[in-house]
């Protein structure tokens, strides 16, 4: 697979906050990097410097991008790497809601946008039971109570990513869209002027699936990239933009064609979602529904819509030497596991307490296995 085009850091930002407007999310300030460790560590420095809660960082790539349980994020150019600062008020022993929420809101501002994704405990986005996504949660204490927190957010969207994940590319592939790639986003109708096409073949800003071949590898299309003029005075991407109308007023400077049409839902015959501009403002827009309805309403106001989204219900979890059914989450966060046999009727396992394993891709060869080759749940602390 052949890299997708290196994306201007400015033009990008331009573009998401064009995304969010139309979505109706403020952003207090949005920083886009070319490139960074963790979009969570530049979070937090911007926390501690005074930024606003609902703070905005992209990165193009990372580093050093972090998973859950200390594991290493795999970031490189093609995925969305985000992260949001947020000031919650909660009580530490409820610091796994704020995952939980993120995941709800996420899952379900997807699920409205026609993405068919499902959550898995604790954290993650999968789609057929592969992985799209993942997040992570950090939090700080003040006063004995959760006062700061980041939440990052890895999707993927034309980057590479192992037999049990999935990518953009490939998902809209499999919801055989027969129009991938239709010119309809040519024409910007909100303004009735007509978009250079050279942007709007722009690998990485807009629809991945046409610039896919018969096999399905990315290919680059465009013969030149579009510039922006120099007297535009956008930023290069290493600082901050700040403010929707600043940034609004520097989104005018640019011929960026529109990544959305006037209409919720996209156009008969294309994907639901076109381009990383238009995921990353889904995303944003998932992960603020997520904290607002849970400073709003609990964790009760949405955990029967959570479970409707949790694919790891009616799943098998292997707990020592028993075999139990998971058929649930606790208000906080806990794996509800039942059991059929005399001992314990259910177990609350907390987050990192089981490893649930992922489907994989249709063309991977199942590695051998105890049990004929199938993935095994099993007991992660015991």
């Amino acid at each position: 697979m052949l890299k997708p085009t290196p994306i201007d850091p400015a033009e990008f930002s331009a573009a998401v906050l064009r995304e969010t407007a139309r979505l109706g999310v403020r952003l207090p300030r949005l920083q886009v990097l070319a490139e960074t460790g963790s979009t969570n560590q530049v979070a937090w420095e911007l926390a501690q410097a005074g930024a606003q809660p609902g703070t905005i960082v992209i990165a193009l790539q990372q580093s050093a991008g972090r998973g859950q349980w200390g594991r290493q994020w795999s970031s490189p150019l093609g995925g969305l790497y985000l992260s949001r600062y947020f000031a919650p008020q909660l009580l530490p022993e409820d610091g796994a809601q704020l995952t939980l929420a993120a995941a709800w809101g996420l899952g379900q501002t997807l699920r409205d946008r026609g993405v068919p994704v499902a959550l898995k405990w604790p954290n993650d986005l999968v789609v057929r039971g592969r992985k799209w996504g993942g997040l992570l949660t950090e939090t700080r204490l003040v006063g004995g109570k959760i006062a700061r927190a980041v939440t990052g957010l890895g999707l993927n969207w034309a980057n590479p990513v192992p037999e049990t994940g999935i990518n953009a590319t490939e998902l809209f592939s499999e919801l055989e869209f027969p129009e991938l790639g239709s010119p309809e986003r040519s024409h910007d109708q909100s303004s009735d002027q007509s978009v250079d096409r050279q942007l709007v073949d722009r690998p990485g800003l807009l629809d991945p699936s046409s610039h896919l071949d018969p096999s399905g590898h990315w290919v680059d299309r465009s013969s030149n990239s579009s510039k922006i003029s120099d007297d535009s005075k956008i930023s290069d991407g290493s600082n901050s933009l700040h403010g929707a109308s600043a940034l609004a007023n520097q989104a005018s400077q640019l011929n960026t064609p529109p990544l959305l049409p006037l209409t919720d839902f996209p156009a008969e015959g294309g994907p639901p979602i076109r381009s990383l501009a238009e995921l990353a403002a889904l995303a944003i827009a998932g992960l603020d529904r997520g904290d607002r309805q849970l400073q709003t309403g609990g964790i009760e106001s949405f955990l029967a819509d959570y479970l409707e989204l949790l694919e790891t219900c009616g799943r098998s979890v292997q707990v020592g030497d028993r075999t139990g059914i998971a058929v649930g989450i606790t208000p906080r966060g806990e794996l509800r596991v039942k059991f059929s046999d005399q001992l314990a009727a259910e177990l609350h396992l907390p987050p990192g307490a089981v490893r649930l394993g992922y489907a994989r891709s249709p063309q991977a060869p199942e590695p051998p296995g105890p049990d004929g080759g199938k993935v095994t749940d099993f007991l992660k602390n015991p």
